[in-house]
């Protein structure tokens, strides 16, 4: 759907002119738009894989007591949410504030790993069946189905971990509810409170969030001070689950992201 035709339908939802917009992104994943009404109002719009999906992720988060935007109005074509104004970058009191945001996130739990419906990045399917066994979860849903779009010798030595994948990562951790693609990026300071964006929800074991956290950048001291659910060797396990995203970023953007995983590997000692 064109930034016309999105403005248009926006229009209809909201019952109100637009009278300004603004890009927020534009790229392969989704295109958004922050929108001024008539009324003087702000809201962001945007389209993407599935614009429903993000929109029930973020009314769940929402009704979990987890900071995001509002939810105004979601379709196959459009999401429409409410514009959090960033006031700042993550500052000390944020990032701990975003320590005590994942703690009551990854404290939802559920009976099995996964998600009710798949999802994407992209044109990369997520694959979110549902699962009783991590390891099997991480497997199958997060390594083996993208194998074949990897060059030859980096599949080779994914395979090799493939094949002892549980000794690397336990079998059953708490099931906890992720956002599943927590960068900084996705992150909006208000007032050093902050907000989750552009959920990717599933069930899992809730270092895949913190290794996403640690991919292009580190939390601070202040953040790990705040956030207790971290267990024995957690670190020893961040480049498995880094792994993923970074196969992502080499399937959506290409070459510059095969150093990434190759790092990773040497890490593992593959």
């Amino acid at each position: 759907m064109s930034k016309l035709s999105l403005v248009q339908v926006a229009e209809q939802h909201l019952e109100s002119k637009i009278i300004k917009t603004q890009p927020l992104t534009q790229g392969d994943l989704s295109e958004a738009f922050i929108v001024t009404t008539s009324e003087e109002q702000n809201y962001v719009i945007k389209n993407g894989f599935s614009p429903t999906t993000e929109g029930k992720m973020l009314k769940f988060l929402e009704q979990h007591h987890i900071d995001v935007p509002k939810v105004i109005f979601a379709n196959d074509h459009l999401l429409i949410m409410e514009a959090i104004q960033e006031t700042n970058c993550l500052s000390k009191e944020a990032w701990q504030n975003l320590g005590l945001t994942l703690n009551k996130l990854h404290q939802i739990h559920h009976s099995s790993y996964g998600w009710k419906e798949d999802y994407a990045f992209g044109k990369l399917l997520l694959k979110n069946s549902f699962s009783s066994n991590w390891v099997e979860f991480w497997r199958e849903n997060r390594l083996l189905c993208h194998i074949n779009q990897l060059p030859k010798p980096i599949a080779i030595q994914i395979e090799k971990l493939i094949a002892r994948l549980d000794q690397y990562i336990p079998t059953y951790p708490p099931i906890s509810l992720l956002h599943g693609d927590l960068w900084s990026g996705n992150i909006i300071t208000n007032i050093n409170r902050p907000y989750l964006i552009d959920p990717a929800c599933y069930f899992g074991h809730n270092e895949v969030d913190i290794a996403m956290l640690n991919i292009f950048g580190s939390p601070p001291e202040a953040f790990y001070n705040s956030y207790s659910l971290l267990e024995p060797d957690w670190q020893e396990r961040l480049p498995i689950y880094q792994l993923f995203p970074a196969i992502v970023h080499y399937i959506l953007f290409g070459d510059y992201y095969v150093n990434m995983i190759q790092t990773l590997l040497t890490r593992l000692k593959l």
